[in-house]
């Protein structure tokens, strides 16, 4: 576990482990990055932008619609717990012989 990582011995002859040496930094000179196109980030920031600005006001259209909706399903809710007390009350009425 002493050894280091170029003293082990990967069956590689030493023209191969050369040529593999030579391509390692063949491939690391050629990875520079390219010059940014600020320009075009700008039009790409822009862009998102709209789509963002466009997004967050259908958002709030749907949020204001779905308020009424919710007061909506909670009255209802609310009716049919009524209802089913009545029901209830009606049943219970019925089955221990009182009048209603």
């Amino acid at each position: 576990m002493g050894q280091p990582f170029s003293a082990f011995d990967m069956g590689l002859s030493e023209e191969e482990k050369r040529d593999l040496e030579r391509m390692i930094g063949e491939f690391q000179q050629t990875r520079t990055l390219p010059e940014p196109d600020l320009a075009a980030i700008q039009t790409q920031i822009d862009a998102m932008n709209k789509r963002m600005a466009y997004l967050t006001t259908m958002f709030l259209a749907i949020d204001r619609r779905m308020k009424p909706l919710y007061e909506i399903i909670r009255l209802t809710l609310e009716k049919n717990e009524v209802l089913n007390q009545r029901v209830n009350t009606i049943i219970d009425a019925l089955r221990s012989g009182e009048r209603l």
